[in-house]
């Protein structure tokens, strides 16, 4: 009877080490695992191999996270070869459709008669809208592959805020439009890409003309070391925006795109704010859009 209590014994025993020791490279699994996923490591699950189960468990982790690798990876490169072509497709597109406009637009001026205008100008429309999108899709595939670098010095925001506003006046024209402009009494200043910045000037404007159903305001003022522009344009009660996918690519105010809009002028303009340290944000009140943009302002104005 003593052999049988000491053998009863040993073996609680040992089932208990046993126990304690499998807890333990569970809990050793379960916190390598949590590196894993959140980024901190890529090391492969490792045990003390005390139990063959749980080393044939670990095994099967650590070939699972190998494939899962592996298939980013191939994501990754599949994702960059897109961007890719759509930047060399782009590209190529660019130079037929500014020969088709500047030959269009030889043609407005060689004596058409009224019906023969007015089509020549609906063509001129279209072909501008088609440029409009090949430029934006390749601007996006560029900004979004990385190859392009962006400059970071003083820029004197004010000026391009006012240049873009100018560029503009012969859209509002034809739109019978008379924005409403305040730049205030002193020039701004930021740290940032004189071309970023004046592309994310020209999208916020050709948002705000494209979809107002009547009065745009432009505004740049400085408060509390931060330059925030803001651009405001009144919504058309049949279309309001979906204030929680202002911002996201290929977002649109209208489903039916009539406007040849892609939905990548808002986006663009947060890809290109976040890439200079800057914000955008978005608020609809009383059938008003406003949209801002926030930099900090640069003090050293001389670099």
């Amino acid at each position: 009877m003593f052999g049988i209590i000491v053998v009863l014994t040993v073996a609680v025993a040992v089932l208990a080490v046993r126990t304690v020791v499998m807890r333990r490279e569970i809990r050793s699994m379960s916190r390598q695992l949590e590196d894993l996923s959140s980024g901190r490591t890529e090391k492969k699950i490792s045990l003390t191999l005390v139990d063959a189960r749980l080393n044939g468990l670990a095994a099967q982790i650590n070939e699972n996270m190998e494939l899962q690798k592996q298939l980013r990876i191939d994501a990754r490169k599949s994702e960059q070869r897109l961007k890719d072509s759509i930047a060399g497709v782009s590209h190529d597109l660019r130079t037929p459709l500014t020969a088709i406009i500047g030959y269009i637009q030889m043609l407005e001026r060689s004596g058409l008669n009224g019906e023969q205008q007015e089509k020549a100008t609906i063509i001129l429309k279209k072909a501008n809208a088609m440029r409009e999108l090949v430029e934006s899709f390749f601007e996006l595939s560029v900004i979004e592959s990385g190859q392009s670098e962006l400059a970071e010095e003083a820029v004197n925001f004010t000026n391009i805020v006012s240049e873009a506003v100018v560029d503009f006046i012969p859209r509002f024209e034809v739109a019978e439009l008379e924005p409403d402009v305040d730049l205030g009494d002193k020039s701004l200043y930021i740290a940032g890409d004189t071309t970023a910045l004046g592309r994310i000037v020209q999208n916020l404007l050709s948002n705000a003309l494209k979809y107002t159903a009547g009065r745009v305001k432009v505004a740049l003022e400085e408060r509390d070391g931060e330059i925030i522009l803001t651009v405001v344009n009144e919504v058309r009660p049949d279309t309001p925006p979906d204030m929680e996918r202002i911002f996201e690519r290929f977002y649109t105010g209208d489903d039916c795109r009539n406007s040849g809009s892609a939905g990548l002028g808002l986006y663009i303009v947060k890809l290109l704010a976040e890439k200079m340290q800057g914000a955008v944000s978005a608020s609809l009140e009383n059938k008003m859009l406003s949209v801002y943009v926030v930099f900090q302002e640069e003090k050293n104005k001389q670099a």
